[in-house]
């Protein structure tokens, strides 16, 4: 079976979203079960629709209905930038701080919120890129270091870092328009 496809070359890939709709076709009994046409098709195989399992973060301007939904510590009109998604009613914000002391890295400090749960998150840098002008811009993410509370608040660490994966990736360097690192490539050591 030969499986053909595309995906749109965009000059500024973010924040924009795609959904990327994929389906393996494998003979048998349509979606619906009606075996008297399953010669005339196939049947989609997966158990999520696409949209579910796309990345819907992007980076935007904080609301003022946000910033007093969530308590947040910015005065309205502020235009603070974060990284949600609205779907799963989710946030991440906070920045990279420079490890100004001899032999400390880079690290990444975080409020990230899911299913009413505040976590503090701190993540370590690895060596990524160490100049604009390269292309892509490399981002290595190496551990989390410190998560508050630390039964994540009932959540499944599993759930929570893998979220936190995707918010990362449309966070990109700064969670704002990623001006300095457009093209960028972004790994995750944990």
């Amino acid at each position: 079976m030969q499986a053909i496809g595309f995906l749109p070359q965009l000059a500024n890939p973010f924040p924009h979203r795609y959904v990327l709709n994929v389906q393996l076709l494998i003979p048998g009994t349509p979606r619906d079960g009606n075996s008297a046409i399953a010669d005339q098709g196939f049947r989609p195989f997966g158990s999520k629709p696409s949209e579910e399992i796309l990345m819907a973060f992007v980076n935007e301007v904080v609301s003022d209905e946000d910033i007093a939904k969530y308590k947040l510590p910015f005065k309205p009109g502020a235009g603070r930038y974060w990284t949600r998604d609205r779907e799963r009613d989710s946030y991440l914000w906070g920045g990279i701080l420079d490890g100004f002391a001899y032999g400390y890295e880079q690290e990444g400090q975080f409020e990230f919120y899911w299913k009413g749960t505040l976590l503090r998150i701190t993540l370590d840098m690895g060596r990524g890129s160490s100049s604009f002008q390269d292309s892509p811009y490399r981002i290595i993410w190496n551990k989390v270091t410190h998560v508050q509370p630390f039964d994540l608040g009932g959540l499944s660490k599993r759930d929570v870092f893998s979220l936190l994966k995707d918010a990362l990736m449309s966070y990109g360097y700064d969670g704002r328009m990623n001006v300095f690192a457009q093209e960028r490539q972004i790994d995750f050591n944990f």
